[in-house]
């Protein structure tokens, strides 16, 4: 009698260890598919930020240097590699946004990478696609742009670089 009393429990408890192993399973399971789900997620934001590096040619410099000091005179290449420019610091955002839906980044991130803007898009011609950008139906992340940008004056790119030069105008190519 206490032995099948005995065996009932040893039973049990096999059986409670079992399941318990199978639970264990399936949360590693579902944590594994997050975790690909997170870098697949991942990859596509970073071929997607790959092909607009690619296609900001290969001295986007020139046009920036242009967008910060002369705006007035860009061009269509310059307006081309502009919005690639501008938009690869929105992609970031994008992609920084959806890691934290996944869960593997924070808010506090977002934020850092959201106040950058300030310096992505800190010229004239970066305010001008701002503006048209956020024109397209209303998000969190378009509320989050217009908030970033707006205290900004759209200059601190020419201060930042004309703190660092000793003759402040570039020379005209």
């Amino acid at each position: 009698m206490i032995t099948d009393k005995l065996n009932r429990c040893f039973t049990m408890l096999v059986n409670l260890s079992v399941l318990a192993g199978i639970v264990l399973v399936a949360v590693q399971i579902q944590q594994n598919t997050d975790i690909t789900k997170a870098q697949m997620a991942n990859e596509y934001y970073l071929l997607d930020a790959q092909l607009e590096l690619t296609m900001m040619g290969e001295s986007p410099a020139q046009s920036l240097e242009k967008a910060i000091y002369y705006p007035d005179e860009l061009n269509q290449e310059d307006a081309v590699i502009l919005d690639r420019y501008f938009n690869f610091g929105i992609l970031q955002l994008q992609r920084i946004r959806k890691m934290i839906e996944l869960g593997v980044a924070d808010e506090e991130l977002y934020q850092e990478r959201a106040e950058y803007l300030n310096w992505h898009l800190g010229n004239e011609a970066g305010r001008r696609w701002s503006t048209n950008y956020v024109l397209g139906e209303p998000n969190e992340l378009y509320r989050d742009i217009e908030t970033v940008l707006s205290g900004s004056d759209f200059q601190i790119n020419k201060q930042v670089l004309d703190a660092m030069l000793a003759n402040p105008e570039p020379e005209r190519l």
